[in-house]
């Protein structure tokens, strides 16, 4: 482990030298709990602790830490040994706050050599720091619970703290979810294809027109023998996004979708419902429909007179993006 230092204050002071005010965090819920991962931003630990406060007059205030840098901002951890009886740990803003109020959600942590895991400690709600409010602390434990060795904060004088930052508001991205206007209450794209024989001895796939659906270019595409694991054994169809640039940057369209091969005997379809993601890397979503064997009898009803008839039908569309 790497030992950070620190050093004694007889009053919360500021980065500038100016008497910083000294807040402890009242809020509606204070919540603790343990955990056996490290605070992820910062930890202190004291070799001797009790020997050091009586190296230091009785009106010490706050013991400091060395300066640490989380999200581009300047912090130091502060350990009040005695708060009105209780032990506070508070995280202090070691630079002018000159641009905006910084609001965090702050984590502080004790170690317990007992159970070789840490007490954490937060409050429900963001901590304020501006430059009026620096300092914002927590009360942790009361001082006699700390020191009671039987609790296991202690080992062999020995004690180790830390705290956890995170900003909100600046660099939090955003993604929102919104619904596409596809013309009407369900979009139906139906594909009617003659010489199915004929086609599906020539290719492996078969394309339909392109249409507009959303204001964006689709096309459909048939593998008359399957595709994939099922290649020989089924009938697929696929719904093809043509213009990827709304799917650019991370952004994705999911599309909510039926896929119908209709029954020309006017026997019960056979439909399929897909929820479709569609990115750069997967512009093409589809299924396998029917087992070629079942495509081919008569009795099935879905090929007459070389003839079958595909269908697509959009119920919602939606796209999520950065804003």
């Amino acid at each position: 482990m790497n030992y950070a230092s620190a050093r004694p204050r007889g009053t919360d002071m500021g980065a500038n030298g100016a008497q910083q005010t000294f807040g402890v965090h009242h809020a509606t819920e204070i919540v603790r709990f343990m955990r056996k991962e490290p605070p992820a931003h910062y930890r202190i630990e004291f070799e001797s602790f009790t020997s050091f406060l009586s190296s230091f007059p009785q009106h010490l205030q706050c013991i400091e830490s060395t300066e640490f840098v989380v999200e581009g901002n300047k912090w130091i951890l502060g350990i009040h040994p005695n708060d009105q009886g209780h032990l506070t740990l508070a995280l202090q803003l070691n630079e002018p706050c000159d641009r905006f109020p910084i609001n965090a959600m702050c984590k502080f942590f004790i170690y317990n050599y007992q159970s070789q895991m840490y007490l954490v400690v937060h409050g429900s709600e963001a901590l304020h720091f501006d430059d009026i409010l620096r300092v914002r602390g927590i009360q942790m434990l009361l001082v006699s619970d700390f020191t009671n060795v039987s609790n296991g904060f202690f080992l062999n004088d020995r004690c180790m703290f830390g705290v956890e930052v995170t900003i909100l508001g600046t660099t939090a991205k955003k993604t929102v979810l919104r619904a596409l206007n596809i013309g009407r209450d369900n979009f139906k794209e139906t594909w009617e294809i003659q010489n199915f024989q004929e086609l599906s001895s020539e290719s492996d796939e078969v394309h339909s027109h392109q249409f507009n659906m959303g204001g964006r270019l689709w096309k459909l595409v048939m593998y008359p023998r399957g595709c994939g694991k099922n290649w020989g054994k089924s009938l697929a169809l696929f719904l093809v996004l043509l213009d990827c640039s709304d799917v650019t940057d991370g952004r994705k369209l999911y599309v909510n979708m039926e896929i119908h091969l209709k029954n020309l005997r006017n026997e019960p379809d056979i439909t399929e419902k897909i929820i479709a993601c569609y990115q750069v890397s997967s512009a093409s979503w589809g299924i396998n429909l029917i087992l070629l064997r079942d495509l081919h009898n008569p009795e099935k009803g879905f090929k007459l007179d070389d003839k079958l008839i595909l269908e697509i039908e959009v119920k919602h569309m939606y796209l999520m993006d950065e804003c």
